[in-house]
């Protein structure tokens, strides 16, 4: 079955980047949640402990000062009213003022429940009828006990009503604790749905990148085998172009041996025409066997280099005098600049080889009768040599592919002059063989490759 990943219906990539944001979102989500419950639950916590709790206890506290302050009435009733006793009952008094004081501090929100104002007017009105009842108790016995028993009946109303705002702190207090313990009970399952989802979305993202990195796997084995499938056709192809060379250079090396003996042995004039196109065309595909060869040799990393070194001067001297001949065959003039001194080292035959196909290449397309100049120059340490035509330059998208084997900006016209769109690509070839750079520039007013090859002195 055929593994294509692009046409994967479940389309991986894009369920595991809406896994990512659905659990960033169920993150934020859950985070934006926990933020509200916790404090939402806070607020009644505190709410509970600030006036809940706090009525309850000052509730309590009320109802204790008004006992103290029952005891000490009551000590007075059956001790007598004694200096100690006086001022024992006062300290309560004073006492339960500051326990209805505090209970105002805080209110009381219930409007039917006993006020601190209304409870404040009990405690007043005790203390104007007992307090002043002290000065009978020894006179007027009667007037005492009447005095006395009103005032233990407005302490028994303030006792009813602390024990009432005690209730009703007690009730307020366990209904604000149920309100927290359900927030909480809710905040646990909100919280534990979202885990739930964030597991779902996690095991899903899970699950997303386990089919990608299946699919990665399957694309990567299908991308291995058809580069081993490629390797091997590239191999075969380079076999057969360096055997299909081989096999080529023998009968047209007898070919053209045996016209140029026909020619020498005085042909009848009526065939001189066309052994002569037999040798010239012998002589033009044995050179294109050569470059295929050389090509061949070349991708399959067996083109081996004569590198020695080789002084500079006489070895462009000598290949300024092969260029002059071939411009002027070409119908064109060599000027040669050679400032290049010292010595290099290089396959000299391979590097003529290169800057003799530039040259070659820019009387072709020079213009004609024009001028092709050749230049040579040591630049930081690098042999630069320049070749350039006066023709009428290259267009800038065919610029990347004029090193392209077989490919020729001018079909028509390299056809007429016989090139077979190899020879950039071999000096491209040889000049990397060296480690070198070459590279092409080129306007209306011409073209000028350049080739840098490294060079010691």
């Amino acid at each position: 079955m055929k593994n294509d990943f692009r046409a994967s219906p479940l389309r991986p990539w894009r369920v595991i980047v809406a896994a990512v944001g659905g659990l960033l979102l169920a993150i934020a989500v859950a985070g934006g949640l926990a933020l509200a419950i916790t404090r939402n639950v806070t607020d009644l916590a505190t709410s509970a402990l600030e006036y809940d709790v706090e009525l309850e206890d000052r509730a309590d506290d009320l109802r204790v000062a008004v006992l103290d302050m029952r005891h000490f009435h009551r000590n007075i009733v059956f001790g007598g009213a004694s200096r100690r006793g006086i001022e024992n009952f006062d300290a309560a008094f004073d006492t339960l003022t500051e326990r209805i004081a505090d209970l105002a501090a805080i209110g009381v929100r219930a409007t039917s429940a006993p006020q601190p104002a209304e409870v404040a007017w009990l405690a007043r009105d005790y203390q104007a009828r007992v307090r002043p009842a002290f000065e009978l108790y020894g006179s007027d016995r009667a007037a005492f006990d009447r005095a006395s028993d009103a005032g233990l009946a407005l302490l028994e109303r303030l006792e009813e009503d602390a024990i009432a705002l005690d209730r009703l702190g007690e009730e307020l207090a366990s209904a604000s604790l149920a309100r927290v313990h359900a927030e909480a009970e809710r905040a646990t399952l909100l919280l534990s749905a979202t885990v739930l989802g964030l597991g779902v979305i996690g095991a899903a993202l899970a699950f997303a990148v386990i089919r990608f990195l299946g699919e990665l796997r399957s694309l990567y084995s299908a991308q291995q085998a058809a580069a081993e499938r490629l390797g091997r056709a590239l191999q075969a192809k380079n076999d057969f172009v360096a055997d299909a060379s081989h096999e080529l250079r023998t009968p047209l090396t007898v070919l053209r041996g045996s016209a140029e003996v026909a020619l020498t042995a005085g042909p009848d004039g009526s065939h001189v025409d066309v052994l002569r196109e037999i040798v010239n065309e012998a002589a033009r595909m044995s050179r294109l066997v050569d470059d295929m060869l050389l090509l061949a040799r070349s991708d399959a990393g067996s083109l081996d280099l004569a590198v020695e070194r080789i002084d500079l001067e006489p070895l462009l001297a000598e290949i300024a005098a092969r260029a002059r001949v071939l411009v002027r065959e070409r119908g064109a003039e060599l000027e040669a600049d050679l400032r290049a001194a010292g010595s290099a080292r290089v396959d000299p035959g391979r590097l003529a080889q290169a800057v003799l196909n530039l040259v070659d290449n820019a009387a072709k397309y020079g213009q004609r009768n024009g001028r092709v100049r050749l230049r040579a120059v040591r630049e930081d340490g690098e042999l630069v040599v320049e070749v350039a035509d006066d023709g009428p330059g290259i267009a800038p998208e065919e610029l990347p592919l004029i090193f392209e084997r077989f490919y020729r900006v001018d079909k028509a016209r390299a056809r007429r002059l016989g090139g077979a769109g190899l020879g950039l690509a071999i000096a491209k070839t040889i000049v990397e063989a060296h480690r070198g750079l070459v590279d092409v520039r080129s306007s209306a007013a011409g073209t000028t490759f350049r080739l840098a090859l490294p060079a010691q002195t």
